[in-house]
């Protein structure tokens, strides 16, 4: 079986932790992650730079396609914010998979700060874009949650344990 889980919150709410921890608690299945951050961090050497975006999200696309045809088993976490519908929407529209899971995080704005500012340094994200994100945040629409087998919410922090 192919699966999409697509990730979707604000920086610093906890998306790659819960791809890392996904990927440590599902070892007998054959899990990659696709990470736009990552992605910037290859091009130019920050996580932060975006001065590359479009060549980021081609090749973010170009990843996740790579791993969806060259495995006939397998789960991609595609890793990024995806704040809006329209973002959310791609993902779901991805053709060549059994089976797609939008994961909404979502924890409250002073806490996402908080958290940011104990990130590595290179992964902090200025305060300004988190308030445009939060701002800019839209709720899943019925549209997009109809381009997905199953929409997990997740309130708060998550279980590691049950990921």
């Amino acid at each position: 079986m192919k699966h999409l889980i697509a990730l979707c919150a604000i920086p610093a709410s906890g998306k790659s932790t819960y791809a890392k921890h996904y990927k440590i608690n599902h070892k007998d299945e054959n899990v990659f992650i696709v990470s736009s951050d990552e992605i910037r961090k290859e091009l130019t050497g920050v996580y932060s730079n975006l001065e590359h975006e479009k060549d980021v999200w081609e090749i973010y696309f170009k990843r996740i396609n790579i791993l969806r045809d060259s495995n006939s088993d397998c789960t991609i976490i595609a890793d990024s914010t995806n704040i809006t519908n329209k973002h959310r929407q791609i993902l779901g529209k991805l053709p060549g998979f059994d089976k797609k899971t939008l994961v909404v995080i979502s924890k409250e704005l002073p806490v996402i700060l908080e958290r940011n500012r104990q990130r590595d340094h290179a992964k902090y994200v200025p305060e300004a874009a988190i308030k445009e994100m939060w701002d800019e945040w839209e709720k899943v629409d019925k549209e997009t949650a109809e381009l997905f087998d199953e929409v997990i919410y997740i309130e708060g922090w998550f279980d590691k344990a049950a990921i």
